[in-house]
């Protein structure tokens, strides 16, 4: 079990995506690394989110799997 730090919300138009519902994805300072990730579609659990940070803030890890998962979401 890993210490999910970062947590990214994938919004834009989802097929068969119901109201209020989004993608997101949980992971830790290094999730394709030695840490970890979740990813779950449904509502994100915004009463355990934290402050709002920039993608630029986030460590290289979480920056490289918010990447792929967009790029897997849009087929780019």
């Amino acid at each position: 079990m890993t210490a999910e730090r970062y947590t990214a919300v994938f919004t834009g138009l989802l097929s068969l995506k119901k109201p209020g519902e989004y993608l997101y994805a949980r992971m830790d300072d290094d999730p394709l690394g030695s840490g970890g990730y979740t990813v779950r579609r449904s509502r994100p659990p915004y009463g355990e989110l934290g402050r709002e940070i920039s993608f630029e803030d986030l460590p290289d890890g979480c920056k490289n799997l918010v990447l792929d998962k967009y790029q897997k979401l849009w087929n780019l």
